[in-house]
C-alpha cells in the first residue's frame, strides 16, 4: 500500500554546448583541471556517481539535450543508465520519470513563439532519440514563462512543468497539489510548485544536508499538513548539486530516497506518477515573464537588474543577437523557400539531422519539393546548419552573469558568427556589416573586451578555414 504523503526530488542536469563550432569538440578550459574541460570535470563528481548509485531511478530529473548530446559521444555507458532507470520505472508503474528540456536552454519568454516552437521541438526530438518514448513533462529552462510558452508545450503535447511558487499569480499556491493552467489559446497544462523553503534548504544550506535522516524527520517531515488526503512535496534544484557543487551529496541523495523518508511515512514520488494516481481539480494562473533564478522577472537576461553588478553590457547583446537572428532568418526564408514548402517546418524537423539520425542530404531529398544539384544542396545545408547556430547564439548563460569578459558570453557570440558566416556563404549576401555594427555597444565594464572585436575574430577565424 502506497503512502498518503510523497516527496519528489526534481534534478535539474544540464550542461551549455561548449563545442567549437570549427571542431565539434570542446577546447580545454582553464578550471577544469584535472579534467580537459567543465563537461568531464562535473562528469567525474556528479553524473557518474549518481548514475551508479541508482539515483535517476528515484528522483524526477531532466537531462539538457546538450548534455545528453555529448554523454552520447562521450560517456554512453552512463547514458544507458539513466535511460535504464527511466524505463524500470515505466515497467514498475507505467509512467517514466524522466522530463525533456527545450533544446538550447533559450529563455522562452524573451523568444518569439517560431524560435519557442523549434526549440520544444528539438527537445521533445532528443528527449524521443534518447528514452525511446514521448516526454510527459517538459523542465522549462530558468523556469522562466509565459502564457505563450505553456501553450507551445501543450500544442507539443506536453501536460505538465514545474514552476517557482512565486511564478503563481495572485495567490499563493499549494505546495502539495498541483493545478490545472488555462493557455493563452484555451489549452491545458499541468503545473508543479515546488517548495521554496526545502528547496533553498538543499541548494544552499549545506548543513542542512550532512545528513539525510535528520533532513528527512527535521526540515521534510514537519512541512506536511498530516491530514488525511494526499500530498506531494517537491524540491528542486541543479542536479550537479549532487555531487559537484556538493561533494558526495549523491550518498545524502541516495539515503533520504531509499531509507530516511520511509521511516518518516513518506513515498519518493515524481510528477507522472502523481498524476497518473491522482485527480486534479484546482486551477491558477500564472506571472508571465518570470523565472526561478532572478526575482526581477527575465530581466536577468535581457538587461540590467539587482542579481548581477553591472549589466550594462547584457540589453546591447540581447539587442545584437535579435539583430543576427532576423538577417538570418530573412535569407533563410528568402533562398529555402524556393526548394522547402514549408521552410519552418522543415527547421522543426531538422533535429533529425542535429540528432545523426540521418544525414543533411539525405533530409534534404526527403524535404525538398524540387530537385537539388549540388551548389544548391551545399547552400542550404549552410541555411539550416545557420539556424542551429543563431538558436544556439542565444543559450541562456551568456546573459547569466555579471560580465562579459567570460567564457560563456564570448561563446554566443562565437556561434553568432558561425551564424553568419554560413548564412553569407549560402545565400551570397553581406550580412558583416551590419552584424559588426550591432555588436560595437556590447563592453566589458571590467576588462574593456568589445563585442565586435570577438565577433570579428570568430568571423574569420571561420572564413580562413573555408
Amino acid at each position: 500500500m502506497t503512502s498518503q504523503k510523497s516527496f519528489c526530488v526534481h534534478a535539474h542536469f544540464y550542461q551549455p554546448s561548449r563545442e567549437d563550432p570549427l571542431t565539434g569538440e570542446i577546447p580545454f578550459e582553464v578550471g577544469a583541471d584535472p579534467y580537459d574541460n567543465w563537461n568531464e570535470k562535473v562528469f567525474a563528481g556528479c553524473y557518474a556517481p549518481n548514475a551508479d548509485i541508482g539515483n535517476f531511478r528515484k528522483i524526477s530529473f531532466n537531462l539538457g539535450p546538450t548534455l545528453t548530446r555529448w554523454m552520447r559521444a562521450k560517456q554512453p555507458q552512463t547514458l544507458a543508465k539513466i535511460v535504464a532507470a527511466d524505463r524500470e520505472n515505466i515497467a514498475s508503474f507505467g509512467v517514466g520519470n524522466a522530463m525533456a528540456q527545450p533544446y538550447h536552454h533559450t529563455i522562452l519568454p524573451l523568444a518569439t513563439r517560431r524560435e519557442k516552437r523549434i526549440q520544444v521541438a528539438w527537445g521533445i526530438a532528443d528527449f524521443v532519440r534518447t528514452f525511446d518514448r514521448m516526454p510527459e513533462g517538459m523542465w522549462l529552462p530558468e523556469t522562466a514563462v509565459d502564457l505563450e510558452t505553456l501553450d507551445v508545450l501543450a500544442e507539443f503535447g506536453i501536460k505538465f512543468t514545474i514552476l517557482a511558487p512565486w511564478q503563481a499569480d495572485g495567490i499563493l499556491p499549494d505546495p502539495f497539489q498541483p493545478y490545472h493552467v488555462t493557455t493563452s489559446y484555451d489549452r491545458d497544462i499541468t503545473v508543479f510548485f515546488y517548495d521554496s523553503g526545502l528547496s533553498s534548504d538543499i541548494s544552499f544550506n549545506p548543513g542542512a544536508t550532512v545528513n539525510a535522516d535528520g533532513f528527512a524527520s527535521k526540515f521534510v517531515h514537519p512541512r506536511f499538513d498530516h491530514t488525511a488526503k494526499p500530498e506531494m512535496l517537491m524540491v528542486a534544484s541543479d542536479g550537479e548539486l549532487y555531487g559537484h557543487h556538493q561533494a558526495f551529496r549523491e550518498k545524502f541523495l541516495a539515503r533520504l530516497l531509499d531509507g530516511a523518508l520511509r521511516q518518516e511515512g513518506v513515498e519518493p514520488s515524481y510528477p507522472a506518477l502523481w498524476l497518473r494516481r491522482n485527480p486534479i481539480s484546482q486551477t491558477i494562473r500564472i506571472r508571465e515573464q518570470t523565472s526561478w533564478s532572478c526575482h526581477h522577472g527575465v530581466q536577468r537576461w535581457k538587461d540590467e537588474c539587482g542579481c548581477t553588478p553591472d549589466g550594462r553590457w547584457k540589453k546591447p547583446l540581447r539587442d545584437a543577437m535579435n539583430t543576427i537572428a532576423g538577417m538570418i532568418d530573412s535569407a533563410f526564408e528568402a533562398y529555402a523557400g524556393q526548394f522547402v514548402s514549408d521552410p519552418w517546418k522543415c527547421v522543426e524537423a531538422y533535429s533529425a539531422v542535429i540528432l545523426d539520425r540521418v544525414s543533411a542530404d539525405e533530409w534534404l531529398e526527403q524535404h525538398s519539393c524540387t530537385s537539388l544539384d549540388i551548389d544548391r544542396k551545399m547552400h542550404l545545408k549552410s541555411l539550416f546548419e545557420a539556424q542551429v547556430e543563431r538558436h544556439r547564439m542565444f543559450t541562456s548563460c551568456g546573459w547569466f552573469f555579471d560580465d562579459f569578459d567570460r567564457i560563456e558570453p564570448r561563446n554566443n557570440v562565437a556561434y553568432a558568427a558561425h551564424a553568419v558566416w554560413l548564412a553569407e556563404r549560402a545565400a551570397e549576401i553581406d550580412l558583416y556589416a551590419e552584424a559588426i555594427k550591432a555588436f560595437k555597444p556590447v563592453v566589458s565594464a571590467k576588462s574593456g573586451l568589445k563585442g565586435d572585436e570577438v565577433f570579428s575574430s570568430a568571423f574569420y577565424r571561420f572564413s580562413n578555414r573555408s
